[in-house]
């Protein structure tokens, strides 16, 4: 018996009102066509939804925009979980691959919000704050769902889990820090 609607929708429902119950569960079925069709909806909906309120759902560059923006999606989102793989293999946590990406295709679900966030922000100078305020805190919402996967995928603490996801920008601060330093070294030197 193959995968139902009522899965994916209950799953969808699960993410948004009880993401930790739904990242915790033992009895996840992984399902890497499940996980893909997420992907693809969840990105579907959301530029349908800024094309409605845009207006730019009428113009005719909207489907290859929107096939763009799939293909653009997926890629993302099986890189950034191949990325977390191989950083989980450094620590010998690895080889779940088919796991993370599966609860990982659920975590983009709160950019459905997204399209009424724009309306909102449309609608005056207190409506633009409140607007940011809410993408902002949409944001963070989509980091403690990523923190949860990596939590629920590799059986390690939820501080280890934001590490893991902050590890990639600490780490280019500091090679961006030593080139500048390595550079301005160098500059020094050679020009006495």
């Amino acid at each position: 018996m193959g995968i139902t609607t009522n899965d994916f929708f209950e799953n969808i429902y699960s993410v948004i009102f009880s993401p930790q119950a739904f990242f915790e569960r033992e009895d996840i079925t992984v399902s890497t066509r499940l996980a893909l069709g997420t992907v693809i909806f969840i990105s579907v909906l959301t530029k349908i939804a800024l094309g409605l309120f845009d207006k730019s759902i009428l113009s005719y560059t909207f489907i290859f925009g929107l096939i763009w923006h799939v293909i653009f999606t997926v890629i993302i989102w099986f890189l950034t979980a191949l990325f977390f793989e191989y950083i989980a293999k450094i620590f010998d946590k690895g080889n779940n691959l088919k796991k993370l990406l599966y609860l990982t295709a659920f975590v983009p679900i709160p950019y459905i919000f997204y399209a009424p966030l724009n309306i909102m922000k449309k609608i005056g100078n207190i409506g633009y704050i409140f607007g940011s305020l809410i993408e902002f805190s949409l944001y963070l919402w989509i980091i403690i769902l990523y923190a949860y996967s990596l939590r629920a995928v590799y059986k390690i603490t939820l501080s280890r889990s934001f590490m893991l996801i902050f590890l990639p920008f600490i780490a280019s601060f500091f090679a961006m820090h030593w080139t500048i330093c390595f550079i301005s070294k160098m500059w020094y030197i050679f020009s006495i």
